[in-house]
C-alpha cells in the first residue's frame, strides 16, 4: 500500500497592508491577556517596536530581543523573563532569528527547560504557549513553519527543534513593515524564500499542492523583487511578503533537501539568506534532468534575476573560512534534507558541488 502524503497549513494568515493594526483583535481569540513582545534588536533601534508596544498597552508584561544568530541561553534568559511575568501569550516581530526566539520562548511557557530537552521532531509534551507572529522580512517563512534553530555557543553547533502545533497561531503579513528594510537583508531574505520554493520542487516530498504553490511564489518573486527592492511600493513589499509565506507553506509540507542540506554548517557565519543565493544556482543545475518544463523555465529565468536584483552568485573571499569547501560538504553529507532530494547526489558530486560554491568572487 502506497503510504499517504500530508498537506497542513495550521497557522491562520490575516494578510494585508496595515493588518497589524488588528493584534489586539487576534489576541483575543487566542485567550491571551498578558503578551511578552518578542522582538528584533535592531527594530527597537528604529522605533519600530513602540509601534507594537502601544498597541499591546498594559497587556505587554515582558519584553526580550534577538540577536542575528539566537543562541540557547538567550532562549532561557528569554523564557524566565516571561515565566517571572506570568505572560500567556507570545507576539513575535521581527525576521528569522526573532521568530525562532520566539518560538522557543512559546514553547518554554509550557514545557519544562532546558530547551535542548526537546532538540529533534516532537520531543515537548504540551504544545506552545498560544502565539502570533509579524514578520519584518519576506524570507523564512519563519511565521509559519513549526521549526526553530537555536545556536549553541558551548559546542558552535546548531540545535533545531520542530514539531506538529510549534507553528505561530497565527501570523500577520503587513508589507509596510519591509518599506525601511536595508536592501542587503531585503534581498538575502528573497533568496532564502526563493530556495524554499525551488526545494519544494524538486523534493521527494512534493505533491502537487506543494508544487502550485511552489511556483506561484517562486514566479511571484521573480516578477516583483527587482521592483520592490528599487521602488519600495507597498503593494509590491506585499506581493513579496504573501511569495514568502506561500514558498514556506510548499517547502514545510515537501520537506526542504540539497541546497538547505549544503549551507547547514554552523560553522559558516555568512547570513543564511546569502548563502542559499549562491548555492541555489548550482543545485538547480544538479537537479534539472529530474524536473517538470515549468521548473526548467523557472531555472532558466534564475540568471536575468539575480542580474536584475543584484543577488550574488559568489562569496567574497573575506567570507569564506580556510576549510569552507570541507564544511559545505560536510553538512550536506550529514544532514537528512540530503535524501529528500529528488536526484540522488553521490559524496563525489557533493564534493564538486561544494567546492564551486567556495570558489570566492
Amino acid at each position: 500500500m502506497t503510504k499517504s502524503l500530508l498537506y497542513t497549513t495550521p497557522t491562520r494568515v490575516h494578510t494585508g497592508l496595515g493588518s497589524t493594526a488588528e493584534l489586539n483583535e487576534h489576541i483575543d481569540t487566542l485567550g491571551g491577556n498578558r503578551v511578552v513582545l518578542v522582538g528584533d534588536a535592531g527594530l527597537k533601534r528604529i522605533g519600530l517596536l513602540s509601534t507594537i508596544e502601544q498597541l499591546l498597552g498594559d497587556r505587554l508584561v515582558a519584553e526580550e530581543l534577538a540577536d542575528v544568530d539566537p543562541t540557547i541561553a538567550a532562549a532561557e534568559h528569554a523564557a524566565d523573563a516571561a515565566r517571572q511575568a506570568h505572560a500567556d501569550l507570545v507576539v513575535g516581530i521581527g525576521g528569522g532569528s526573532a521568530l525562532s526566539l520566539a518560538k522557543a520562548v512559546a514553547l518554554l511557557l509550557t514545557n519544562p527547560s532546558p530547551v535542548t530537552a526537546y532538540k529533534g521532531i516532537g520531543a515537548a509534551p504540551h504544545r506552545p504557549a498560544p502565539f502570533i507572529a509579524i514578520p519584518t522580512t519576506a524570507g523564512s517563512g519563519s511565521e509559519v513553519s513549526n521549526a526553530f534553530v537555536l545556536y549553541d555557543t558551548a559546542s558552535d553547533t546548531n540545535i533545531g527543534v520542530r514539531g506538529w502545533g510549534y507553528e505561530p497561531d497565527i501570523a500577520i503579513l503587513d508589507g509596510e513593515h519591509l518599506i525601511g528594510l536595508p536592501e542587503t537583508p531585503m534581498r538575502d531574505a528573497a533568496a532564502d524564500a526563493l530556495s524554499h520554493g525551488f526545494e519544494a520542487l524538486w523534493a521527494r516530498g512534493a505533491t502537487y499542492f506543494t508544487d502550485t504553490a511552489a511556483l506561484a511564489a517562486v514566479r511571484t518573486i521573480r516578477d516583483v523583487l527587482p521592483q520592490a527592492l528599487r521602488d519600495r511600493r507597498p503593494e509590491d513589499l506585499q506581493r513579496l511578503l504573501e511569495a514568502s509565506t506561500m514558498a514556506n507553506f510548499a517547502c514545510g509540507n515537501s520537506g526542504l533537501s540539497l541546497v538547505h542540506a549544503v549551507t547547514g554548517s554552523s560553522k559558516i557565519r555568512i547570513p543564511h539568506g546569502r548563502q542559499n543565493s549562491v548555492v541555489l544556482p548550482l543545485v538547480a543545475e544538479f537537479n534539472r534532468p529530474v524536473v517538470s518544463a515549468d521548473v526548467i523555465a523557472e531555472i532558466d529565468a534564475l540568471p536575468r534575476l539575480y542580474q536584475d536584483a543584484r543577488i550574488p552568485t559568489a562569496f567574497d573571499a573575506d567570507e569564506l573560512i580556510p576549510n569552507a569547501a570541507e564544511e559545505f560538504f560536510h553538512a550536506g553529507a550529514t544532514s537528512p534534507f540530503r535524501h529528500n532530494n529528488r536526484r540522488q547526489i553521490t559524496d563525489g558530486e557533493l564534493l564538486a558541488l561544494a567546492t564551486r560554491a567556495a570558489i570566492p568572487a
